[in-house]
């Protein structure tokens, strides 16, 4: 299913019916608060599987690779990349799930050592893992710290997402079991919105 195709659902589901072309709540608008629903419902799976399995994970069905990330020096031996959105607050550092670089030829290296919040304060002071990549993530963006010229490669990110929020013809990365609870979030603020009262002037003024 694409992005696309749920946001629709979910409007005919709000309006009672196919929604008119001047509709307040827009495609865009539905796509914002998907974002959110999704992350929701990668935190329940990760519950839910700690309660069954007595082992705390996000299923694969929720992570997406994204390719091509510039990789740019922010300071002596360390690089920066962006990512296409905040990693979502799992464990240490679960929101990332594999960093890997690729060189212009296709060559793609090993994967990239985490390092949790607390060991970030400490790294220096460890032991160095023979041609290896160390990394954390911060914010919107994962810092790689290695001795070699890592901004001669691109990046390569797995991470926790729903799929490219900026395409809403992309493919929706959520497995099937998880769209009713999305369905369920979206609707209930799209709805609690239309239930606002609205005044016939734009003065700035509440209703």
């Amino acid at each position: 299913m694409t992005r696309l195709q749920l946001i629709r659902r979910i409007l005919r589901q709000v309006y009672g019916g196919q929604p008119s072309i001047d509709s307040n709540i827009t495609d865009n608008l539905v796509n914002n608060w998907m974002t959110e629903a999704i992350a929701a419902s990668a935190v329940k799976n990760y519950r839910e599987n700690d309660q069954i399995e007595g082992v705390a994970f996000v299923n694969n069905s929720f992570y997406t690779t994204f390719r091509g990330l510039v990789v740019t020096q922010f300071d002596q031996f360390t690089y920066q990349m962006t990512l296409p959105q905040i990693p979502i607050g799992i464990g240490n550092n679960e929101g990332v799930g594999t960093l890997q670089f690729v060189d212009s030829s296709g060559n793609i290296s090993d994967p990239a050592i985490p390092l949790s919040e607390n060991q970030v304060t400490y790294y220096r002071n460890m032991r160095p893992i023979p041609n290896k990549i160390l990394y954390y993530p911060e914010s919107i963006y994962l810092y790689a710290i290695s001795s070699l010229q890592l901004n001669n490669f691109t990046a390569k990110v797995r991470m926790i997402s729903g799929g490219n929020s900026a395409d809403l013809n992309s493919i929706l990365n959520v497995p099937d079991e998880c769209l009713a609870d999305i369905t369920a979030y979206v609707s209930k603020q799209l709805s609690w919105e239309r239930q606002q009262p609205k005044i016939p002037t734009n003065d700035g003024a509440d209703a």
